[in-house]
């Protein structure tokens, strides 16, 4: 699923490049139809081309495009409010919605999302096992979306730049709110295990995060002389064995919500490096695709003057995964 701003980075499209983008827009939704996606909420950037394009995208594509709050001037719903996916047994009830439409298109607009999303759930709680709502909104907005959206199960962010890290505490029972950031360099994906349908779904993300965390740390300190314990080595240092306690005391806990846990889920977010490995087929067709796409734009978009350059030299790059 994506949850919108999908085929431009910007709202607005420059003249010169417009072909380009656009080429670029349906080589994407291409590459989404080959890989398979099974719900696409409409953001804000989508509509940077304009409503007939983005439409004309939508009616020639297998993929559902959804919004449950954009409408066309006679207030008519552009696409469908929902999409209900069957897998394994389950049906989930998929909605999505946009608190951006681009200025300069003026034959869309937005119904208040809070109503009519809730409207939408409402219809299809009874008729689904779990709820998911793609948002398309801007971080100051975020917050509120569990308060706002009660009974949806989960809630995936575009627009936020912050990535969600496995490690932060969700709201017990949800719903479980989750970002990949903007720059597409991270998937999302969430795991659920179900034993008993009756009992409720436990987030173990943090859990499995914090229990990971603490034993490397104390590795660490065992590292030190693995033939002694902790306790020995680090006997002259309370404040080692006070951290080397507290650390244990929290262990217990994560652990004890992992085993009274009848019911998971858990959310991972997968960095796409150059260790994911490429389908041949797929590169070619993306190579080739913005090859084309390179040559249509007319014009390169320049760098601001502000930014630094860097030094002279090798450029070392390092990525941090917590």
């Amino acid at each position: 699923m994506d949850a919108g701003d999908a085929f431009f980075a910007s709202a607005i499209l420059a003249n010169q490049n417009a072909d380009g983008d656009k080429l670029q827009a349906k080589g994407l939704l291409k590459g989404y139809e080959k890989i398979g996606c099974d719900a696409l909420n409409v953001g804000g950037f989508d509509l940077a081309a304009g409503k007939e394009f983005l439409m004309s995208l939508s009616e020639g594509s297998s993929i559902p495009f959804i919004s449950a709050n954009l409408t066309d001037t006679n207030d008519n719903l552009l696409f469908p409010a929902q999409v209900i996916i069957e897998r394994s047994g389950f049906k989930i009830g998929v909605t999505g919605f946009s608190d951006l439409i681009p200025q300069h298109i003026d034959d869309v607009k937005k119904r208040p999302y809070v109503e009519s999303v809730n409207k939408v759930i409402a219809e299809m709680k009874s008729a689904v096992d779990y709820v998911v709502l793609l948002a398309n909104v801007e971080r100051k907005k975020v917050n509120g979306l569990v308060a706002n959206f009660p009974d949806a199960d989960y809630i995936f962010i575009s627009r936020d730049t912050q990535r969600t890290r496995p490690t932060i505490k969700q709201v017990d029972g949800g719903p479980y709110v989750y970002s990949s950031g903007v720059q597409g360099k991270y998937l999302t994906m969430v795991n659920i295990s179900l034993d008993d349908v009756s009992q409720p779904i436990v987030d173990i993300s943090t859990a499995t995060g914090k229990i990971t965390s603490i034993n490397q740390r104390l590795e660490k300190l065992q590292k030190k002389d693995p033939v002694r314990t902790i306790e020995e080595m680090y006997a002259d240092k309370p404040n080692v064995l006070k951290l080397v306690s507290d650390y244990r005391q929290q262990l217990v806990k994560y652990e004890t919500i992992m085993a009274d846990a009848i019911n998971t889920t858990q959310y991972e977010s997968i960095p796409l490096s150059k260790a994911v490995g490429e389908d041949a087929e797929l590169l070619a067709f993306v190579d080739e695709t913005l090859a084309t796409c390179s040559a249509l734009r007319k014009k390169n978009i320049k760098l601001s003057k502000n930014i630094i350059k860097p030094k002279s030299g090798p450029l070392k790059k390092t990525i941090s995964i917590n």
